[in-house]
């Protein structure tokens, strides 16, 4: 029993360290998201400006629009991004609220997954700035996710500084953030 528990450490950690994901050993943190979150105010689109590396999200000019059919139902998830040949790679996927008492803690599922992402809004104004958390248990180990997302593309730097000593204060690696290129004239290839 011992020898798979420890093959099955190596070869998780060979495959997350391979696909680009923050492992740290543990349990996954559980920090203080949003009170009184308020979906509706949360729809349209947002601009990824950092995330901590992810296996599908490598590419540049990151986006993110949220939209929901009516209150109550699960909120739509367009995830776009430029590849490397010029073409537009979308998943569409929907996020549900895993707690009414807590809406500001999702799950958000895609079609190609058997597993939902976690998707814990921890700071947000709603019109300017968002910071996400999700974490998923691997037994001594946890993966962590993270975006740093803004209305515009671009974001004020005191606020992307507070933003990234939120995510450090519960224990995530920030010198592990990437940032993403949103460049006007690179990520033109968006808008079309």
């Amino acid at each position: 029993m011992r020898v798979f528990q420890v093959i099955s450490v190596t070869l998780l950690t060979a495959l997350l360290t391979a696909s680009a994901q923050v492992l740290v050993a543990g349990k996954c943190p559980t920090p203080a998201v949003v009170q009184f979150f308020d979906a509706s105010m949360y729809l349209g689109k947002w601009y990824e400006i950092q995330k901590l590396p992810f296996l599908f999200q490598e590419r540049e000019c990151a986006t993110v629009t949220y939209s929901q059919e009516s209150l109550g139902a699960p909120v739509d998830v367009l995830y776009q991004e430029l590849l490397p040949d010029g073409s537009i790679y979308s998943a569409v996927g929907s996020a549900v609220v895993t707690n009414s008492s807590e809406p500001a803690k999702m799950d958000v599922y895609y079609p190609l997954t058997s597993f939902p992402s976690p998707y814990w809004v921890l700071s947000t104004d709603y019109r300017g700035h968002s910071l996400v958390f999700g974490c998923s248990d691997y037994g001594l180990f946890h993966a962590q996710f993270a975006w740093i997302l803004s209305r515009q593309p671009t974001l004020v730097n005191k606020t992307l500084t507070d933003l990234r000593d939120l995510l450090a204060s519960v224990g995530v690696n920030v010198n592990k953030m990437v940032a993403t290129n949103q460049n006007e004239v690179f990520c033109r290839a968006m808008d079309q």
